[in-house]
């Protein structure tokens, strides 16, 4: 079988030199693929859209709180020098700017301090504060951002009952003395009695003047500083007068002195007082000053030892004078209460004294060095003192030197319903027939109320 099927074959010999034939590349294997993970990776978020919004608002000054609050603390600052001059309109408009620049600032508590007191000055009445915020569940509103309001200023209104009555007694007492003075032989024996009784008419009419004239507390103490300083300076000036050239001097001469200087210094006064140009601080200054002055001349006559004895007098007349013009000058520029300089007072007099404890010590009965030791001594420890004094109360009772505001004014139409009246003015007028029901309890078993009218009623 195989060699009746044997046929023809054809072949071609194999080229050595031929190069071998390209054969593919083999495939790479397949990846693994990896096992499916439970959740889906998130997609990224899209594009904001190309849209224009306008910038969301800004409120004034919050671009550069820093500037801001500079700029507050300045006006801040100005507001304060204005309201220590006395000019409260300028200085509350100052703050007010001042607390609209920067209102979250510690620039803007001052300036609401300085618009309190200027209110205060210029008689402004403030509405009550409205009560603290209720803390609530959700916190949305709360006390807890609320600041401390510092007390207000005193402007409490005095009436100068108290003031009138002192000054209008020293004044009845020494023109009662200086009467009293010429009417025995024995001076003190007519002017003590005297001088009692005219005191005592002074301390009853004197109040009943300034109410006349609704005198505040500070008018009447400026017009009492002017009677109580002149007083002191005439006495002194009218014991000089006597006693120089080998005179004597009287009682009597020094009274006159003291009334004549007392009654020039009320005419002097009133017309400056009604202008209320002074607080009851600056008049304390002025009569601080003036007791400085008054003990100085005579501490500065030790340390001078003049030829005449007459010299003490004159220096002290002279001293307090100058300390009296010196506060009448420095007292509208100045932050003085009562209070502080009471403080100032006492220091100065305790420092003036302690020379004199070491005069107890070095007194000589042969020389006067010790004299003129202890009276320079005593001259800078007055003046030292009172220096001392007012820089260690410079910052008591700052802001409360100001004037005093006669809130409740007399009205002449506020007498009560009646047939005559008196109002607050002091004036009796004919009013009207005013018909008011009676209570039923009044007359037991009234079958109705009664009726009645005023005859005469007043306000005082």
């Amino acid at each position: 079988m195989l060699l009746a099927a044997a046929t023809n074959v054809y072949a071609q010999p194999v080229d050595p030199y031929a190069e071998p034939p390209a054969t593919k590349p083999t495939p790479p294997a397949p990846k693994p693929t990896p096992p499916a993970s439970p959740m889906p990776a998130p997609l990224p978020p899209l594009p904001a859209p190309n849209v224009w919004s306008p910038p969301p608002a800004v409120p004034p000054g919050a671009q550069d709180p820093l500037l801001a609050e500079q700029v507050a603390i300045s006006l801040a600052d100005r507001a304060q020098e204005l309201l220590d001059s006395k000019m409260y309109l300028d200085a509350k408009q100052l703050a007010v700017e001042a607390v609209v620049k920067s209102p979250t600032g510690p620039a803007a508590e001052r300036a609401r301090v300085i618009i309190r007191q200027a209110n205060a000055a210029l008689g402004i009445v403030e509405a009550p504060p409205p009560p603290a915020d209720v803390k609530i569940t959700d916190d949305k509103f709360s006390d807890r951002d609320q600041q401390p309001v510092p007390p207000p200023a005193d402007t409490t209104t005095h009436s100068g009952k108290t003031a009138s009555l002192v000054h209008g007694a020293l004044f009845g007492g020494t023109v009662g003395a200086m009467i009293g003075s010429f009417f025995a032989d024995n001076e003190a024996a007519g002017a003590v009695p005297m001088g009692i009784a005219l005191g005592a008419v002074g301390a009853f009419t004197a109040p009943m003047i300034a109410k006349k004239y609704h005198a505040t507390e500070s008018q009447v103490r400026t017009v009492g500083a002017g009677s109580v300083w002149g007083g002191v300076v005439g006495g002194l000036i009218g014991g000089t007068a006597e006693g120089a050239n080998g005179g004597t001097t009287t009682g009597s001469g020094v009274l006159v002195g003291a009334t004549i200087g007392s009654a020039v210094g009320i005419l002097g006064t009133v017309g400056f007082a009604q202008d209320k140009k002074l607080t009851t601080g600056d008049v304390a200054l002025i009569d601080t000053l003036g007791g400085i002055g008054t003990v100085g001349g005579l501490t500065i006559g030790m340390l001078m030892q003049p030829a005449q004895r007459e010299a003490y007098s004159l220096n002290s007349a002279v001293g307090a004078a100058a300390g009296v013009v010196v506060g009448f000058v420095l007292a509208p520029q100045t932050n003085t209460t009562p209070r502080r300089m009471l403080r100032v007072a006492g220091l100065s007099v305790a420092a003036g004294a302690l020379p004199f404890l070491l005069y107890a010590g070095i007194h000589d009965k042969h020389g006067t060095w010790d004299e003129r030791l202890t009276g320079g001594l005593s001259s800078l420890g007055l003046l030292g003192g009172a220096v001392v004094g007012f820089y260690l109360t410079r910052h008591v009772d700052e802001g409360l030197d100001v004037p005093d505001d006669d809130t409740k004014k007399a009205d002449p139409d506020d007498a009560p319903l009646a047939l005559v009246g008196r109002s607050s003015a002091g004036t009796w007028n004919l009013g009207g027939v005013g018909v008011a029901p009676l209570s039923t309890t009044l007359v037991t078993g009234a079958p109705q109320r009664g009726m009645a009218f005023s005859l005469v009623g007043a306000t005082f």
